[in-house]
């Protein structure tokens, strides 16, 4: 008589209840899950079509395996791509429980321990933090697919039934389509030792137990089912290969050059905690309790081939932990890999063995053990601990993207579709910054094109590849390298036919500006729209990788039918004996169930000390994290937590760091915080702090702070000094005194010319026509030359707005070697005032900081040397430049209240202040120091950015070093490839000697005169 298997139901009901729920709230945050919708549109919106356009300049989507995101796509058609989204990822999670079951029931032959297993799988903190955080679907659904495969190879090998065998293969190509790395490690990490368990069982047959066979007993069972080994293998081989035929041609024309990208599961997690969490802690949770029993049975006999393979796969999830791992992979597939694969495969490995504690434990022999020794109280504190266990790291894993987000707030993307949709604007690209991986759903949502993207493994663009920096907008996570990618982009646009940038973070808006971008327009969801002048529209016909089309083809049908013909095949078996018990029978044909009749003593005792060692190592954990949240027991700890509170805007934290006995409030604290403003309050992140007590007794410390900062323009390094003093067992930080600069006059009136563009007249879609053009504003280049200081190439010179209406500049320089040949061209980024006003000047310099002059007669120019990090080794210095100057009609940012008050010129240093005379407040003052010689020829061109903003009819100070102009080189000098507007530059009337009278007379070291022209930035412009 059958019996309901009571276990699985509840384990299938609890998943479908528990994971069910939750997805809706995690889902969408998860690292990976938006960029499978991404793919899914794809398939979508266009089957066959191999080559996307949408990210970077382009890719092919034949770089990751298909299955589930057409799945995905062919579900979107009936409700919605997060309908197909949500649906696959539900049937992850049926396919995860039952595969976990059929494997449990594999390895113990035991309907109840397989119950216990189904139950494991569904609070395991591995597969909560894989689908809740990470949001890997495929990983989940080929996993879970090989878990099912495992029982049909097993049976392959021991009864040779062809059934079995077309069922394994079936559901391997499954798995191949969904996921290539999961069937390629897992043939050796999971079918392999299948195969030895196969063995192991089928020579068990002619001995009395597993302990007694031998080596020769072995290798006879061997050579019997060789052929059935080398058959399988071979067709395993053969499915990888073809399933996904297209990715490995892909692979092989298009081999990825990336540079490795950081990843958390390289690190050693004794030095960084936090990787050790997420990568270590979290995904083995309980199972770090039952180690040494885990180790027991997996080495066995029987089980011996899955104790090697776990120990690997534990080995290599310990990341940089240990050099072992690297040693094993070697640096190239160490560099490339994601090691926390390893240890997901290691826990849902080890799942059999904790389901069969489990069942020791709770109704074996191992709770009779405990009864007999401790009393019958014991076992129910012990197992109400490790019931306990499990529910807090579930809890914790699911709520850790709560605590530690790692996804900027939702983003409402409607405003922003719309806006790509109206007036033809998504003819050019756009960037997003500060969107985290919900760019992936935006780009699901319009036809537009960004350059950036969210696979790594897909582009192609040397700006991108040649840097660890994983995507554009999230580059400041990556410091200098970052936002140097970054630059890439924002200077040269038209490269890309990159026109507009919506950002999502304060922290870009400064760059933004600097590079010649001008705001257009704040959305309804708070994103601001950036825009830059002056961009050609893409091209009607993009240029895209042909494929051939028998490679679409089998991409489009092969995958789709792989999962066709498995669920055919494996809908036959009896699924009932999965849900029903069926008194053994299917037992006899998977192997010996293992005697648990006498729990032995040593691995109790051994568990048992090992359970608490971890429970007490755990304590001391808490204990130690609890003592570092301690930080005013010394004056290190204060400042590195005082400067911390200031890195996060946590200003009531570091308020109670204060002296109270000097009795600032903290409104007065804050109060001073929120009327300073610039680089360093607003735009900075703090990139590293290094204390030095320079006195202490027992009441009172001095001490040295040397900070650093990556801003979105700079590096900003910094000393402090700071008083401290100790009251009751505690350190606090003594307040300064900030100097008040309060303005003479309460209430301004200011007049300034202000100005409007329509933009189209017209209500229309088509293009805009001749009527709506405005004309270009005049501009006209007073001096240009090609010079080398110091080892820099830079174009200088000066270039006025001529015209009556205010002008966007911008200057783009070609340099040629002596054949004519163009070896590089870039853009004017912070050496000028991009906004001009009316008959205003500005002085600027074009420098190409990527270009390395390298005599070199093996290395051919134009190529790139990674070891160098520069795109260009030239053989010789250019010798022409051709200069590029296009003007635009501007509204926006004309700002030119700022003004130089003092002045004074002592041994190289300048100390000056600056003046506000407006009624804006300059978040980010710029200084543009040019240096000319005796005649006026402008010689270099120099920038400093002052640290704090200026407010509203106040001053601020700078204090500026002049440089030594005497290692200078004139390369050209030549002006008749200057072009204005596409047209020859307006005749300048410039004979070689340049108006001296706007010019500040000093004589220094390679230069007779300096001038400085001044240039800011306002935040919140009103």
């Amino acid at each position: 008589m059958q019996k309901t298997n009571v276990l699985l139901v509840l384990a299938l009901f609890s998943g479908l209840a528990f994971h069910g729920s939750a997805m809706f709230f995690t889902l969408e945050s998860t690292y990976d899950a938006l960029i499978h919708l991404f793919f899914a549109d794809h398939y979508a919106t266009d089957w066959f079509q191999s080559w996307d356009h949408r990210w970077y300049t382009g890719f092919s989507v034949h770089g990751y395996p298909p299955l589930v995101h057409q799945v995905m796509g062919l579900l979107s058609l009936a409700g919605g791509l997060k309908f197909g989204m949500f649906t696959v990822a539900l049937t992850g999670v049926l396919l995860f429980i039952t595969g976990v079951y059929r494997f449990t029931y594999l390895l113990t032959s035991d309907e109840r321990i397989a119950g216990y297993g189904a139950l494991a799988a569904v609070f395991s903190s591995s597969f909560v933090e894989t689908l809740h955080l990470f949001g890997q679907l495929p990983s989940i659904i080929g996993l879970s697919v090989l878990l099912h495969a495992l029982p049909e190879v097993y049976l392959w090998m021991r009864e040779g039934s062809y059934r079995k065998l077309w069922r394994a293969l079936a559901l391997i190509a499954v798995t191949v389509t969904s996921h290539h790395v999961t069937p390629i490690f897992g043939m050796v990490f999971f079918i392999f030792p299948v195969i030895g368990l196969a063995l192991m069982d089928k020579t068990r047959e002619r001995v009395i137990h597993h302990k007694a066979i031998t080596f020769r007993a072995f290798f006879t069972s061997f050579r019997q089912v060789f052929l059935r080994i080398f058959s399988f293998g071979i067709s395993s081989l053969l499915l990888i290969i073809t399933c996904i035929l297209p990715y490995w041609i892909n692979s092989r024309q298009n081999p990825i050059t990336q540079v490795p990208i950081p990843h958390g599961s390289r690190d050693n997690f004794l030095e960084v905690s936090s990787s050790g969490l997420v990568f270590f802690l979290i995904p083995w949770g309980i199972l770090l309790l039952i180690l040494p029993y885990i180790f027991y049975r997996f080495f066995s006999k029987r089980l011996l081939f899955f104790g090697l393979s776990f120990s690997i796969m534990a080995l290599l999830g310990t990341g940089g932990t240990t050099p072992l791992p690297r040693m094993l992979l070697g640096d190239t597939a160490f560099n490339i890999l994601t090691l926390d694969r390893f240890t997901l495969w290691a826990t849902i490995l080890a799942l059999p063995i904790l389901a069969e504690f489990l069942f020791r434990f709770l109704e074996g022999d191992f709770r009779e053990w405990l009864k007999t020794r401790f009393g019958s109280l014991y076992p129910k504190i012990v197992g109400g601990g490790f019931l306990a266990g499990i529910l807090l790291m579930v809890i914790f894993s699911m709520s850790l993207g709560y605590f530690r987000p790692s996804q900027p707030q939702k983003i409402e993307m409607l405003p922003i579709v719309n806006f790509l949709n109206q007036d033809e604007h998504d003819r050019w690209r756009y960037l997003p910054l500060g969107f985290g991986d919900q760019m992936a759903w935006l780009s699901a949502q319009t036809n537009a094109l960004t350059v950036d993207g969210n696979y790594h493994s897909a582009r192609r663009l040397p700006e991108l590849t040649t840097r660890a920096v994983e995507r554009l907008e999230n580059s400041k996570f990556r410091g200098v390298e970052g936002i140097g990618s970054l630059q890439q982009f924002l200077t040269i646009p038209e490269k890309y036919h990159l026109k507009y940038v919506f950002s999502n973070d304060k922290f870009y808006d400064p760059l933004l500006y600097f590079c010649g971008w001008q705001r257009l327009q704040q959305l309804e969801n708070g994103i601001m729209v950036w825009e830059k002048l002056n961009i050609a529209p893409l091209p009607p016909v993009l240029p895209g990788e042909a494929t051939a089309p028998w490679l679409n083809l089998m991409w489009g049908l092969l995958p789709v039918s792989t999962l066709i013909i498995a669920f055919f095949l494996m809908v036959q078996l009896p699924w009932w004996r999965a849900i029903y018990r069926d008194g053994g029978k299917q037992s006899k044909k998977l192997g010996y169930p293992p005697q648990l009749q006498h729990f032995s003593s040593a691995v109790a005792y051994l568990t048992k000390g090992w359970g608490f060692l971890m429970l007490t190592l755990l304590v001391g954990l808490l204990v130690s994290f609890w003592n570092g949240e301690q930080h005013q027991q010394s004056p290190e700890k204060l400042l590195t937590a005082y400067y911390d509170a200031l890195d996060f805007k946590e200003y009531e934290r570091a308020y109670s760091y204060l002296d109270p006995v000097e009795g600032k409030s903290l409104a007065q604290y804050m109060l001073q915080v929120s009327v300073s403003d610039g680089i360093l309050s607003s735009y900075a992140k703090l990139d590293r702090v290094g204390i030095e007590v320079l006195f202490m007794d027992s009441q009172n410390a001095k001490a040295k702070v040397r900070a650093s900062w990556i801003t979105p323009l700079e590096q900003v390094d910094k000393e402090f000094e700071h008083r401290l003093v100790k009251r009751k067992d505690r350190w606090y930080l003594v307040p300064e005194e900030r100097t008040r600069k309060i303005p003479a006059e309460l209430f301004y009136v200011s007049n300034e010319p202000r100005f409007y563009n329509h933009g189209r007249r017209k209500v229309t879609t088509q293009a805009t026509r001749d009527e709506d053009i405005l004309d270009q504003p005049r501009l006209q280049v007073t001096q240009a030359r090609m010079v080398l200081y110091n080892g820099q190439l830079a174009i200088v010179g000066e270039v006025r707005n001529i015209d009556n209406i205010p002008a966007d500049v911008t200057l783009t320089a070609t340099i040629y070697d002596t054949e004519n040949t163009e070896i590089a061209s870039y853009n004017g980024m912070y050496h000028l005032k991009h906004k001009l006003l009316p008959k205003e000047s500005t002085s600027f310099k074009i420098l190409f900081e990527e270009t390395a002059w390298k005599n070199n007669e093996d290395q051919k120019p134009g190529t790139y040397d990674p070891a160098l990090q520069f795109p260009l080794q030239l053989r010789s210095l250019p010798t022409r430049f051709n200069l590029q100057c296009a003007g635009n009609i501007s509204t926006s940012d004309l700002y030119k209240s700022l003004g130089l008050r003092t002045l004074d010129i002592q041994n190289g240093l300048v100390n000056g202040t600056l003046y506000n005379s407006g009624l804006q407040e300059v978040t980010i003052p710029q200084l543009l120091v040019s240096y000319y010689d005796e005649e006026g020829k402008l010689l270099w061109v120099d920038h400093q950015f002052l640290e704090d903003a200026i407010r509203v009819q106040r001053t601020g100070e700078f204090s500026y070093p002049l440089l030594d102009i005497d290692q200078y080189t004139i390369l050209d000098q030549r002006m008749d490839l200057c072009f204005v507007n596409g047209l020859p530059n307006p005749a300048s009337g410039f004979t070689g000697t340049g108006d001296i009278s706007e010019l500040q007379y000093h004589q220094g070291a390679g230069f007779e005169y300096i001038k400085f022209d001044l240039n800011g930035y306002v935040g919140n412009p009103k």
